[in-house]
């Protein structure tokens, strides 16, 4: 474990559910540094998701839309309709059909069932 100085701020922010840790430190012999140094505590490099979008959940069956862990994986959560929804960044790989969410879960949701997007 890194051993810090005394005259270091620490404070931990949670983006969606990644925990992140924000160090501010001030050495000794310098003033404060205007900008912190963001580690990630459970991926080094990756730090927090920007949303391309969002949209609303509209499943015309009336029952909450799955959240999967993959594309046609395990269901992990469900999204009831009117809630809306960060889209994440894709490489297409996922499918056609396949929409990836980062928020308020980050999964997989079919994409016929989402609606007022907005890019």
């Amino acid at each position: 474990m890194n051993k810090r100085s005394p005259t270091s701020i620490f404070k931990v922010a949670v983006f969606g559910l990644i925990p992140i840790t924000l160090t501010l430190a001030t050495p000794a012999h310098t003033a404060m540094q205007s900008r912190p140094t963001v580690y990630a505590t459970s991926d080094p490099f990756l730090l927090a998701q920007t949303p391309i979008g969002y949209c609303t959940v509209a499943d015309p069956s009336g029952t909450p839309l799955n959240v999967r862990q993959t594309p046609n994986g395990k269901v992990i959560g469900s999204l009831k309709n009117g809630t809306i929804v960060a889209l994440g960044v894709t490489d297409g790989s996922e499918g056609e059909k396949w929409t990836k969410i980062i928020n308020p879960l980050e999964g997989y949701v079919w994409s016929d069932y989402l609606t007022d997007c907005k890019y």
